[in-house]
């Protein structure tokens, strides 16, 4: 599919609106592959942002209509659920067509269903509740995101310092051990990444005091001025 479906301009188009993440499910995705019962591959599947499973493809999608294969099912679903009057989960599956599938037939095909059902006070009801789960889920999955982000970002500030501060003492041994040419790297290199940082002051007063140049970092602009 790397090869021959994926690079193909029609495929390129039907997948735009969506966030593409291409996992190995037997290398790094094992535990994604076990969430979602993946058993066989290739497989193309289509999650929400809270991560419920809209639809799949198992195996290599046909070369036709790939752009509209795409929501085809979660409309056929709703279409059944609806010509069945389960209501709560035609609900459920025309809240996402109608969200995020602009321009295709199973957009059009919600948009005709919910027509003709909206005046039915029970479709109606089923369709508000699915309308707030919908919405409280992306607010939720958005308040998650930035949890991760934020854990991400002390992560890396953590990791940094860790190794900023690892290169000190490494530099120091080195200067003990007189091995001033891989002391002297491992001070420009702290001074280089953390020009800002009470490491990198000192290890520009190393620098100096063995006749190595150093430039002073800009100072940061006053945010006040």
């Amino acid at each position: 599919m790397d090869t021959d479906t994926y690079p193909r301009e029609d495929v390129q188009a039907a997948l735009k609106p969506y966030v593409c993440v291409k996992i190995n499910a037997e290398k790094e995705g094992v535990d994604v592959a076990k969430q979602y019962d993946a058993h066989s591959y290739p497989r193309l599947m289509i999650l929400d942002p809270m991560g419920n499973k809209l639809m799949e493809i198992k195996g290599k999608p046909a070369d036709e209509g790939f752009g509209e294969r795409l929501p085809y099912d979660i409309h056929n679903a709703m279409a059944v659920a609806a010509k069945a009057g389960d209501y709560k989960a035609a609900a459920g599956k025309m809240v996402y067509l109608r969200r995020w599938f602009e321009g295709t037939d199973g957009r059009k095909g919600a948009d005709d269903w919910y027509k003709q059902l909206e005046a039915n006070a029970d479709f109606k009801a089923a369709y508000d509740e699915a309308q707030k789960t919908l919405e409280d889920g992306l607010a939720k999955a958005k308040e998650d995101a930035v949890k991760v982000q934020e854990a991400a970002e002390k992560a890396r500030i953590a990791a940094e310092d860790k190794e900023r501060k690892d290169l000190m003492v490494t530099a120091a041994d080195f200067s003990k051990k007189n091995q001033r040419k891989e002391a002297i790297e491992c001070w420009q290199k702290v001074n280089d990444r953390w020009p800002n940082s009470d490491e990198a002051k000192t290890a520009r007063g190393k620098l100096k005091f063995f006749g190595v140049k150093v430039t002073e970092p800009k100072k940061p602009e006053d945010p006040k001025k």
